[in-house]
């Protein structure tokens, strides 16, 4: 009720409005430098070059000051973790520390919009006044389920009401310690699939070490959520399937593989790859070497040392020491030559000898390709970039 109260209000209050807009110019950019009050609901866009980007800002007074909840319309991939914070000058300017650089907005007041530059690459933005939208049918109840070694994930199930059973998928994050994609399930929640969003083990409100855990404790958690969300009221437990980006492809993969050995457990009913890798994590990690490489600008002698700390970690005719010889070596010279921080992640090259059982090539180690060559009639969507210069 609240929500109608304030929307009849406004509609109430477009006649001052336009009585405003007819003050004389002067009289408005003084009333607006002094006493305008930016929260509210805006939208519009994001403009550069001619392209468009819609974007949605909801200003709000909070404890700790004006904070922006900004919705890019067609970034279903991307949510936004903490409101950006807003600050307004004395002259009325309304300045969002905004993703991209400082949105530096003025107040337009014959139109009532806010429009100007975003950051310092020739970006602009637009927005106007309006209405919040109607509140989405989507539910979202958080959810907590435990993995084969007892470890509690958390997560959200997402939702609509339905008379039928709702067909479900779980949505498997990539490489790092990555908590829910809570933009992409809402998207497929309003078209009618139940989904389970979670926070990998180690990241938000899961439990676990996200500095420690393996392909195969990742494998065993997306299992568990499928089986969770199989057993969810109001969902077909025949229709769950799974969705992996980036690295999370080489855990749906292993995940149905694994579920196919345990008949009477949920089986994976489909699987989405989004830029996910079809080839081993090695192999991957070496064919990629070059092209990463070249992207950031390292040379090919310096491309070709990424390809072999690859294959040194795996080398399992090497000790750890004798391993770790050898990678110290080439850390060294990647130190002394200013390019170990653009070559390698922190978990890519071990720093200490301790470090060699915390790197990621050991921790992480799958061949799809006997589970790719035995799919038969599993559906299976692999969606790929053409210009992607790592998953080829």
């Amino acid at each position: 009720m609240r929500a109608l109260f304030r929307t009849l209000l406004l509609l109430l209050c477009l006649p001052s409005a336009l009585a405003i807009a007819q003050e004389p110019e002067a009289a408005q950019q003084a009333t607006h430098a002094s006493a305008f009050d930016p929260t509210g609901f805006w939208t519009g866009a994001l403009i550069k070059d001619g392209s468009v980007l819609p974007v949605d800002i909801a200003i709000d007074v909070t404890p700790d000051g004006l904070k922006a909840r900004t919705t890019f319309v067609d970034w279903h991939l991307y949510t936004q973790a903490q409101p950006d914070p807003v600050r307004m000058t004395d002259t009325g300017i309304v300045i969002v520390d905004f993703l991209v650089g400082d949105a530096v907005l003025e107040l337009e007041p014959q139109r009532g919009q806010l429009f100007g530059p975003v950051g310092e690459d020739g970006r602009t933005m637009h927005l106007k006044r309006t209405v919040p939208p109607p509140q989405s049918l989507v539910m979202a109840n958080e959810t907590s389920f435990v993995s084969a070694d007892g470890t509690r994930l958390s997560g959200t199930l997402f939702t609509m009401q339905s008379s039928e059973p709702l067909a479900g998928v779980v949505l498997v994050r990539g490489r790092g310690c990555a908590r829910q994609a809570n933009g992409k399930a809402q998207l497929f929640a309003r078209y009618g699939i139940a989904v389970l969003s979670y926070d990998k083990r180690g990241a938000g409100q899961s439990e676990g070490d996200c500095a420690t855990f393996t392909h195969d404790q990742l494998t065993q958690d997306a299992a568990a959520a499928l089986e969770h969300l199989a057993a969810q009221p109001g969902v077909d437990r025949d229709r769950v399937g799974l969705l992996g980006e980036s690295a999370g492809a080489w855990i749906i993969q292993a995940t149905a593989e694994k579920q196919k050995l345990n008949p009477e457990g949920v089986q994976a009913a489909f699987l989405v790859t989004w830029i996910g890798p079809a080839t081993s994590i090695i192999q991957q990690q070496i064919s990629s070497a070059a092209t990463y490489g070249a992207a950031v600008g390292l040379s090919p002698e310096r491309q070709e040392i990424l390809a072999q700390v690859s294959r040194i970690i795996v080398d399992k005719t090497l000790s750890d020491d004798v391993a770790y010889a050898k990678l110290a070596a080439f850390r060294r010279k990647a130190s002394d030559e200013g390019w170990l921080d653009t070559g390698f992640g922190a978990d890519d090259i071990p720093a200490t000898r301790a470090d060699m059982s915390k790197l990621w090539l050991r921790r992480f180690q799958y061949d799809p390709e006997p589970f790719l060559k035995s799919l038969s009639d599993l559906p299976y969507l692999a969606v790929f970039g053409a210009k992607d210069p790592i998953v080829p």
